[in-house]
């Protein structure tokens, strides 16, 4: 993703990020000295289910890329970090990605190498989970490498805290640090009287307002958003400043997003905290935190 219009440096802040090792290299000056450049994006990711059900993800991808290649089509080819955010107040659309309607940019793109950067863990307190390192699934001749994964989606990882991301370092990367401060998860989420619980229901073409604790450590850049997905991912996502209240808007609720009613859907509510990072030999890095609560819930036809 590449979505925000915030200076590096308030990105930097926003994160409380603290970067270890040799300084690094400035970004054009390695993309006109190499004729590639060499993109970062870690994800952090945890999930409350109905039940109190957790499940965390980190993902960390190192992707060499050829000079004017653009970053947002290549993070959308390897998968899994992807995110199309809406500015807060509005709501876009989701649907699965087609590669076919990227075929112009696909062309332009070049491969993609995914850099092996020696071992990686991230740690919080006194939890330290050593990531996995796993090969790539071949794409046709566009990517080759390696990328990063937690080994276990049952280890929970705390939030709020501070984190630490640490390389060992390669032949390609020399080593680093990274710490970022992640912010708490949603709590106290409600929609209208409702507390957020599987079997919600949602009536077609009436606004639903959304409650949450509005952040006690906000950042710049923080904000929540809220997904209604159908199991074949088809969705809406809307965008919410971290204030504490936001409203689904009637539009999104009718036949002419979901079809037939009733309609089962996935409602997850997400605080996001990103920015950018800097290390050796990486030209342009990404760290999100993106912290969730998820349920069931029904659209259901207006009551005559």
């Amino acid at each position: 993703m590449r979505s925000s219009n915030v200076p590096l440096p308030a990105l930097l802040a926003s994160l409380g990020v603290v970067v270890g090792g040799c300084s690094a290299p400035v970004a054009d000056d390695v993309a006109s000295a190499t004729g590639s450049t060499t993109e970062a994006i870690v994800l952090v990711e945890r999930s409350v289910a109905e039940g109190e059900f957790v499940q965390t993800n980190v993902s960390a991808k190192f992707m060499r890329l050829a000079s004017g290649a653009d970053p947002e089509v290549a993070e959308r080819v390897v998968g899994g970090s992807w995110l199309e955010l809406p500015a807060a107040g509005e709501c876009v659309a989701l649907t699965p990605f087609a590669a076919a309607e990227d075929a112009d940019a696909l062309a332009g793109l070049g491969t993609i190498e995914l850099l092996d950067v020696g071992d990686l863990s991230i740690q919080a307190g006194t939890t330290r989970m050593p990531l996995a390192t796993r090969a790539f699934p071949d794409v046709g001749a566009f990517v080759s490498g390696v990328f990063y994964t937690s080994r276990d989606a049952q280890s929970d990882l705390p939030a709020p805290a501070r984190y630490v991301l640490e390389s060992t370092g390669s032949a390609t990367l020399n080593p680093f640090a990274i710490e970022a401060d992640a912010p708490s998860a949603p709590e106290q989420v409600r929609l209208g009287e409702a507390a957020l619980a599987d079997g919600l229901l949602l009536e077609e073409e009436a606004a639903a307002t959304l409650r949450w604790t509005a952040s006690e450590a906000p950042a710049v850049g923080d904000l929540v958003y809220v997904d209604l997905t159908d199991p074949s991912g088809t969705g809406v996502r809307c965008a919410y400043n971290d204030s504490g209240e936001g409203v689904i808007p009637e539009s999104v609720l009718g036949k002419k997003t979901w079809g037939a009613l009733p309609a089962q859907v996935a409602l997850s509510v997400h605080r996001i905290r990103q920015g950018g990072f800097a290390a050796a030999g990486v030209d342009a890095g990404e760290l999100r935190f993106d912290l969730s609560v998820v349920v069931r819930a029904t659209i259901v036809a207006a009551s005559p």
